[in-house]
């Protein structure tokens, strides 16, 4: 394979994970697909839903290059503030569970057909907006740490709304998905299955994660809404995170073939879809790896770690492995009231190790039981969302990772501590088990099942029973840990890069 077998290809990537609050799951994923895209040699652009058409406050009036000046500014910096695009669905349309009274529920119903009839059905070369990231001279958006995919993105292409538009598509009795014309483009590439059908295209590859949707009722999606998300990836070509997707996908969604195949013996042998493995969501700076047979220590720097002797807020006093690390969203599935509840049996706490929690909460009753725990469990820390600096010293200096998920696509937490050579605890779902058999991370990897608390909490208690007495030992297992983790991020991106040339060509 040359070295950039994409060259001259133009290709389009969704970025309905990047606009979202947080990066993680899919976002991760999204930023890989960019990078290895670029790395290949093709030009890549990314597809946004956001949109300023500066009708306000007379804004429309000005010359045309102020106002493409002032358009770009506010793409980019919606991309940077990361706006959810989950909640305007809940606030305009109730697609998502509601809780009012028959009234509301009545007024929003007849807001949501009217939204129905009068949304985009399909979008022509004319509606859609782009801009060329070279054509910014010293736009201050682009040095923003949240938007350091950029670097490998050619271009914007703006579609207003257009994410909500295949929803309220998909929100119909029968399959009608959004068409968008996508002429001078190469190849459409989604981050994740959309209710979408490009005209005017060569390839169209849909990125499909998982089903759990549609098997895990408090995951809260419309089951109608995926089901048409899925029933869409049937005619594009597929990239599945994991064995376990590809066999439920072609069991339960593309049922005219594969269906009766067992899962232990299922490959995705179509030439039209392909199990990829995506790389390891850490990125250390460059100058810290280039001489892998020197690597250079990187000591913790983010506020978690500088215990201020005044404060009584519990945020800020981790010591490096002296905690065990938590790297998820704070959902039902992610099943974190029960490792909470295996952390207090440990009484680890009493020895000063701690539970540290990544996720944000969210305003449910999920959420707020684990308020509940915290209150009384003084060793649970709850960090909130992270930037990836922070990220990247959680990970270094934990004792081990924890992942007791019901059900994941795949599992980046797990995959990312595996390549660290750290301990992970994690359930027995079928995508942690993958993981485990890759390379050598069954010795690092432990799937536990998640019926039974008092396991977990005697595997935590092992695993801190030999944790690090010493600044020596620390400095040691952190360069090892970076430099075994530099090697396996070069496999995983090596590899997917050669996965994307062949589907797409």
């Amino acid at each position: 394979m040359t070295t950039q077998p994409l060259k001259g290809r133009k290709v389009l990537v969704t970025g309905i994970d990047l606009e979202q609050s947080e990066h993680r799951g899919i976002a991760v994923y999204s930023k890989s697909l960019i990078r290895c895209l670029s790395d290949s040699g093709a030009e890549v652009w990314l597809l946004t839903e956001f949109f300023d058409n500066l009708s306000r406050r007379g804004l429309k009036h000005l010359p045309e290059k102020t106002k493409a000046m002032i358009h770009r500014g506010r793409i980019l910096n919606l991309l940077a503030s990361g706006k959810d695009n989950i909640k305007p669905f809940k606030k305009k349309f109730k697609l998502i569970q509601i809780q009012e009274s028959i009234e509301n529920k009545l007024s929003h119903y007849i807001k949501l057909i009217v939204n129905i009839l009068i949304r985009p059905r399909k979008y022509k070369s004319k509606d859609l907006a782009s801009f060329r990231l070279d054509e910014l001279y010293d736009n201050p958006n682009i040095r923003i740490e949240r938007l350091n995919y950029m670097e490998n993105i050619t271009g914007i292409v703006s579609a207003p709304d257009i994410y909500l538009a295949t929803q309220l598509a998909a929100r119909l009795p029968k399959l009608k998905p959004v068409l968008i014309d996508l002429e001078g483009f190469d190849a459409l590439i989604t981050s994740c299955p959309l209710n979408i059908k490009p005209i005017n295209l060569p390839h169209f590859v849909q990125s499909i994660h998982d089903l759990i949707a549609l098997e895990y009722v408090p995951h809260n999606e419309d089951p109608l809404i995926f089901s048409h998300r899925l029933q869409a990836c049937r005619p594009a070509r597929r990239l599945f995170v994991s064995r376990s997707t590809a066999y439920k996908f072609n069991t339960h969604i593309q049922t005219d073939k594969k269906s009766s195949l067992p899962y232990s013996g299922y490959q995705a042998n179509d030439s039209y879809e392909k199990v990829i493995v995506q790389p390891p969501s850490l990125h250390f700076p460059n100058w810290l790896t280039e001489d892998r047979e020197n690597i250079v220590d990187l000591p913790p720097a983010s506020p978690l770690f500088r215990a201020d002797p005044d404060s009584t807020d519990r945020i800020k006093n981790l010591t490096p492995f002296r905690y065990f690390l938590f790297n998820s969203s704070v959902e039902s599935r992610k099943n974190l009231l029960f490792l909470a509840k295996a952390y207090a049996e440990t009484d680890l706490s009493k020895n000063g190790i701690k539970l540290c929690v990544t996720g944000k909460l969210k305003p449910d009753d999920y959420s707020n039981s684990l308020k509940k725990i915290v209150d009384y469990e003084d060793g649970i820390i709850l960090t909130d969302y992270v930037n990836e600096s922070s990220k990247l010293d959680l990970y270094l200096n934990a004792l081990g990772l924890l992942s007791p998920s019901l059900v994941e696509g795949f599992g980046i937490p797990v995959l990312d501590s595996a390549c660290l050579g750290m301990p992970s605890l994690a359930s027995d779902c079928e995508s942690h088990i993958e993981i485990k058999g890759l390379y050598d991370f069954e010795n690092h990897v432990f799937c536990l099942e998640t019926n039974n608390s008092r396991k977990w909490a005697a595997a935590m208690q092992k695993i801190a029973g030999s944790n690090m007495s010493s600044a020596d030992q620390a400095s040691q297992v952190r360069r090892k840990r970076i430099s075994r983790y530099s090697q396996f991020e070069s496999k995983f991106t090596n590899q997917l890069k050669k996965d994307l040339v062949e589907i797409l060509n």
